[in-house]
């Protein structure tokens, strides 16, 4: 069964949406300082995370806008607590923005000029989060590692590669379209209002597991996974790999993909059959929770 639009009226003809603010946020209705008193070690601090940027490569793009929300959970059902700190800066990248950065963000040059990111706020907010989350945290974690010593040795989740939103009934990843199916929306593409609104979405229940999406979010993110190489994969298997997934590496020229650990024995006997015809030539390395997401150049 499908996800039920939620605002959907109940003849299927209209959808109410509701503009995101601080309100909407559902927290958890037993939460209190004297909860907390009397429940010491299970309520944590996350932080969620977004960037804005001058391209897509982090090797030669620049940050110019990152916004951070700090929240607290509970660690053991994942439930939502209490909204903390917020920060969103800009960043001047010394270089005037491409077209499409200002059409896709509505960030100007004239905005930027002039302005810093404090890194030492970004350090400091960081360093009380147990696990920093992103909407698709390959892009975002290696900006943040480049600047920020802190994040390089946090766990990092990902809403895009860490919740199964297929299975859940979505045609889409997409933030906005996600935030839309869960009846509320937000001025997209600007750091802050994407990474409240991702908490926001985190907080929802999945209607079959009865579980806050955050909860499945923090099971992956606590587990090793593994990262495959498809080393001397033939040239004509590359169809092949990019629809199961996997990853050009330009500077290590090879196609990769990093899986969950109970599922290497079926991904290698699946490169056996449809990309070697033969034994796995491929090579595996084991990823630790406080690795994932990071650049393959460690940068």
């Amino acid at each position: 069964m499908g996800f039920q639009w939620i605002g959907k009226s109940p003849d299927g003809s209209t959808v109410t949406l509701h503009r995101f603010r601080e309100s909407l946020f559902q927290k958890a209705s037993y939460y209190s300082p004297e909860w907390e008193a009397a429940n010491p070690g299970i309520s944590r601090v996350g932080s969620i995370l977004d960037v804005e940027t001058t391209g897509l490569h982090h090797e030669s793009s620049k940050v110019i806008e990152i916004g951070i929300r700090t929240f607290r959970f509970n660690r053991i059902t994942g439930e939502f607590l209490e909204p903390l700190e917020r920060y969103s800066a800009f960043e001047d990248p010394g270089e005037p923005l491409d077209e499409e950065i200002r059409n896709l963000t509505g960030l100007t040059d004239e905005m930027l000029k002039g302005q810093t990111i404090d890194w030492g706020t970004v350090d400091r907010l960081l360093s009380g989060s147990v696990i920093v989350i992103a909407h698709n945290a390959s892009f975002d974690r290696p900006f943040v590692d480049k600047k920020s010593p802190v994040s390089r040795e946090k766990i990092w989740g990902c809403s895009i590669k860490q919740l199964d939103w297929h299975s859940k009934g979505f045609t889409s990843q997409k933030l906005d379209v996600l935030s839309i199916y869960h009846g509320f929306f937000t001025d997209a593409h600007r750091a802050l209002n994407d990474a409240e609104a991702l908490l926001h979405l985190l907080s929802f229940t999945d209607p079959a597991s009865q579980k806050p999406y955050l909860c499945e979010l923090l099971e992956a993110a606590r587990k090793p996974t593994v990262h495959v190489s498809a080393t001397y994969s033939p040239f004509e298997s590359k169809d092949h790999l990019r629809r199961r997934s996997y990853r050009w590496d330009p500077q290590g020229k090879v196609w990769w993909k990093e899986v969950q650990k109970e599922e290497l024995d079926q991904e290698i006997r699946w490169l056996e059959e449809a990309v070697y015809g033969g034994a796995f030539r491929g090579k595996t390395r084991e990823i630790t929770p406080t690795d994932h997401f990071k650049s393959e150049s460690g940068a």
